[in-house]
């Protein structure tokens, strides 16, 4: 898949996908198929998005976290079929173009759209002051079609952003897994910690969480743990460990089920799929321990259960 990253670029014969994509979910994804779908036309698919969320640039919200890293997505799409993926330079002069400067100059000239697909609340230019209406006027004259795409819904509801990232605070992973269309996952290198876990019988990988990545609240999640083409169970602790340590850094820590190996400096996703428990602070390393060994069994009646549904 080819990443531009950069405002100077020029494609032809494309059908692009329009949006901010930011936990690309199966509402997202309706569109994105849709644009790979027309590549037997003859057409490059794109999916044409921003470099940092726009609130980063017009507000200076330098706090809010993303469902997916630009990595992580990149890495979705990639999977996906995509053949360009876009990532806009979101600049006080890009924010301040008009909705047909947008249209014209953007996505005619510069994308090469022949088709453009959006969902039916996209909003776009100056203060968000252009709208599918826009689009449609300009779709004869600019020689693109244009597609639209109603809300997906789920259980009644619709399947939003907004709506995983309420289930992700209530650590409900599975109704987050569903809206998602995937389990929600952490990437990141395996680095070296202070192996406490080896000592007391429970060897770990840790995982620094990334800048600007949304992660749910501190506690024990059940988890796949992939690495290369293998995946494994896990148990894994989102927090700051405060038995063992009081630095305020969180970090993700995965106990893997029936493993032996090394995977210090290796990128590896952690699918969380289930909230066990809160983090908690224990009075003895003993204490913390029992624990251990109450959450990984728990933990194997969980996949025991799953693998019996399915």
């Amino acid at each position: 898949m080819k990443h531009i990253n950069k405002s100077d670029f020029h494609l032809s014969d494309t059908a692009v996908a329009l949006g901010k994509f930011e936990g690309i979910h199966r509402g997202h994804q309706l569109l994105i198929d849709r644009v790979v779908s027309l590549e037997r036309d003859g057409l490059v698919s794109v999916v044409f998005t921003f470099d940092r969320p726009p609130r980063l640039m017009l507000y200076g919200d330098d706090r809010y976290q993303q469902i997916y890293t630009p990595q992580e997505r990149m890495k979705i799409l990639e999977k996906k079929g995509v053949d360009v993926m876009i990532e806009h330079p979101f600049t006080r002069e890009f924010a301040a173009l008009s909705p047909e400067d947008f249209i014209r100059h953007v996505l005619v000239e510069k994308a090469g759209a022949k088709v453009i697909v959006v969902g039916e609340d996209f909003r776009f230019g100056r203060k968000r002051s252009g709208s599918i209406d826009d689009l449609k006027r300009l779709e004869e004259e600019c020689g693109y079609r244009l597609l639209i795409f109603e809300k997906l819904k789920i259980d009644g509801q619709d399947v939003s952003s907004t709506r995983i990232r309420d289930c992700l605070a209530a650590g409900d992973m599975e109704k987050a897994g569903e809206l998602l269309g995937r389990p929600f996952s952490i990437s990141g290198q395996v680095v070296h910690g202070k192996e406490l876990g080896r000592r007391l019988n429970f060897p770990t990988i840790n995982q620094q969480l990334p800048a600007g990545k949304l992660v749910p609240g501190n506690g024990v999640y059940i988890t796949i743990v992939h690495t290369g083409d293998a995946s494994y169970y896990g148990v894994t602790n989102i927090g700051v460990k405060p038995t063992v340590s009081d630095q305020p850094e969180k970090n993700a820590e995965t106990y893997i089920l029936d493993y032996e190996g090394d995977l210090y400096g290796q990128d590896v996703a952690v699918d969380l799929l289930h909230f066990c428990r809160k983090e908690m602070k224990f009075d003895s390393i003993e204490d913390l321990q029992a624990q251990l060994v109450v959450d990984v069994e728990r933990s194997r009646d969980y996949i025991r259960r799953q693998l019996e549904i399915h």
